[in-house]
């Protein structure tokens, strides 16, 4: 009797002990998740250029099925143009790809998306997204949610449209009201690791006065203001880039339909105040495809550095 009642009181000292050190700031929290970028799907289309548009499902196809066999990821995003033309047929066959992953998967309006003055319209896109995926409930472009305690994902529309808009541009801007958006819910998440997908990167990976965002000054300053460490992952420029820059960690992924036809996998581990990001690039497994465009895309691969990191920023303050 005695040894037993040794033994209950020694599984509740431990119980106390883990659950006291689990309430520790130096506990450390960890997310996975996917990003595919630039998916471009088409159908029925012919190759353009370094797209590979008529081979856009079976890169997809493989992708998903690395993805699905990696263990433990919370959730996919995608970042932008996940088809190339703003047709409805086009998006409903990508919902049906993308359901077929065993994680919850979100988007990032791209440029590709929409259009200025057809059917496909941001309204009418998100409702193709409500409806076809059980997991994105939300009305507006731009949007946040938990995937985990400790964690705020954060996704911003960049994409010009409306009713003054003449037609499509690759450009980006956002709008005061998103910006003010933005501002309130950074301030809401000082004690939480921020992560932010948009399809625009803030840092150009190279000079192209046709593909930036118009107002990223103005995007920096919201994100400079908070004085936190701020990850943020985008598309659109096709390439491969790994930029820091005082508390911003901006991360550029390839696109699926050009080479390097590529994506990524990232661990983001949050422990005492510092916040750590595991950086993964993986390619498709269609290598023949890969080497179709590989003349063309070669200075989109990247450097090492800009494909594979790890790199933990430091919080200032609790």
């Amino acid at each position: 009797m005695k040894n037993l009642l040794k033994v209950c009181c020694f599984v509740i000292f431990i119980a106390a002990v883990l659950f006291f050190v689990s309430d520790l700031p130096s506990f450390s929290k960890t997310i996975k998740f996917a990003q595919l970028s630039d998916i471009h799907y088409a159908l029925g289309r012919e190759d353009k250029g370094y797209k590979l548009l008529s081979q856009t499902q079976p890169l997809l196809e493989d992708a998903i099925k690395q993805i699905n066999d990696e263990k433990g990821i919370d959730f996919v995003m995608i970042t932008g143009d996940g088809i190339d033309r703003a047709k409805k047929d086009d998006l409903y066959s990508l919902t049906d790809e993308l359901n077929t992953l065993n994680y919850p998967w979100y988007y990032v309006l791209g440029n590709h998306d929409t259009t200025a003055n057809g059917y496909l319209s941001k309204t009418n896109f998100l409702k193709i997204l409500n409806e076809k995926n059980p997991n994105y409930k939300f009305n507006v472009p731009y949007y946040t949610f938990k995937p985990k305690k400790g964690f705020r994902i954060i996704v911003l529309d960049g994409t010009i449209s409306g009713p003054s808009v003449k037609k499509n541009t690759p450009n980006g801007t956002l709008s005061n009201e998103e910006l003010s958006w933005l501002d309130n819910v950074l301030s809401e998440s000082k004690k939480e690791a921020v992560i932010i997908f948009m399809h625009f990167p803030i840092f150009p990976p190279y000079e192209s006065k046709h593909l930036e965002l118009l107002n990223a000054d103005k995007l920096k300053a919201v994100l400079q203001k908070h004085d936190m460490p701020i990850a943020l992952f985008t598309g659109h420029y096709h390439t491969t880039k790994i930029t820091q820059k005082n508390n911003i960690l901006q991360v550029i992924t390839p696109a699926l339909v050009s080479y390097p036809n590529a994506f990524r996998i990232v661990e983001v581990t949050k422990k005492n105040n510092q916040i750590t990001y595991k950086i993964n690039y993986i390619e498709t497994n269609l290598k023949d495809l890969q080497e179709k465009t590989k003349g063309r895309g070669i200075k989109h691969y990247g450097s090492k550095k800009d494909r594979d990191a790890i790199i933990t920023l430091e919080k200032k303050h609790n």
